[in-house]
């Protein structure tokens, strides 16, 4: 009975662990760029039950084959001892791409990517915004709302630094205001583009696509980071995978709202039926202590 109240208390936390995750995911549903994690549930190891028979079926010790011997085993059967919420895994699914007309918004466009296999599984690389974080460290974004400083370095929503192909800041150096800017499909900011004798290269955003995404940790601020540097398509040697650039686009939370909600309703429902277990148990708890002190 102490088991029962275990497993239904196991289904509890699991559950307040997955309602956690998608209350995260339905309020970052219009953060740009934001990828859902998705509770992963693994059950307890479960135990194989046996008692150990002390006489035969009749009473007598017989040859072994026509009963049970004194002494040995007796199979019952399993017990599963509940389930645990084990991780959080980001989904790096493609969000759709809204148009804004903002001439520093950007979107990732990575469905080109071909798949992989990585240790006997089907992976799809993912392709990110590189940003240096206040630390120095490098942190991987698909968050394209972009703006210019007040020192001219190209940032995110956030305020973290984009990095260009050369692995440094991207940093306009003359006054160009953000509308006689152009980003074109390979990542570069070409100035004046509507003036042939001021156009030129500005500078150059570094795409960084990551061979196997799950790896890759949250941070917060809608960032990521990997144990390993990830390379830029720009790098030497590097080829675009089948990846491109939207200027005046945004890429939406790829979170389905609808699909959220009916999943926090399903975990409630989960929920409310482990908490009735367990106040089924009480209630045989209780009537079992009064039968005792009757008898006592």
């Amino acid at each position: 009975m102490i088991r029962g109240l275990y497993s239904a208390a196991s289904g509890m936390f699991a559950l307040e662990r997955k309602q956690e995750t998608l209350a995260d995911n339905l309020a970052n549903a219009q953060t740009p760029g934001y990828k859902k994690d998705d509770a992963v549930q693994r059950a307890f190891p479960k135990l194989f039950m046996q008692r150990i028979q002390d006489f035969s079926e009749n009473g007598n010790v017989q040859a072994a084959g026509a009963f049970q011997l004194p002494g040995q085993a007796v199979r019952i059967g399993e017990l599963y001892n509940g389930v645990y919420t084990q991780e959080r895994i980001p989904s790096f699914n493609q969000g759709s791409l809204v148009q804004t007309s903002n001439p520093l918004d950007l979107a990732i466009e990575d469905q080109g990517i071909p798949a992989q296999m990585i240790n006997g599984r089907q992976v799809k690389p993912a392709a990110f915004f590189a940003v240096q974080m206040p630390d120095g460290t490098v942190g991987y974004t698909r968050n394209g709302k972009l703006d210019l400083d007040a020192n001219g370095h190209l940032v995110t929503s956030e305020g973290y630094l984009v990095l260009g192909a050369d692995h440094t800041p991207v940093t306009i150096t003359e006054s160009i205001s953000k509308e006689d800017l152009s980003i074109n499909a390979d990542g570069q900011l070409i100035a004046y583009p509507n003036n042939p004798s001021k156009t030129r290269v500005a500078g150059q955003i570094g795409i960084a696509v990551v061979q196997n995404p799950l790896e890759l940790r949250r941070v917060g601020g809608n960032v990521f980071q990997s144990a390993n540097q990830v390379p830029f398509i720009q790098d030497a040697g590097g080829t675009n995978p089948g990846i491109s650039l939207h200027q005046g686009f945004i890429e939406q939370s790829n979170v389905d709202t609808g699909q959220t909600m009916t999943n926090m309703m399903m975990a409630i429902r989960g929920y409310e039926a482990n908490q009735k277990v367990i106040s089924v148990y009480d209630n045989s708890l209780q009537q079992l202590y009064s039968i005792g002190k009757m008898n006592g």
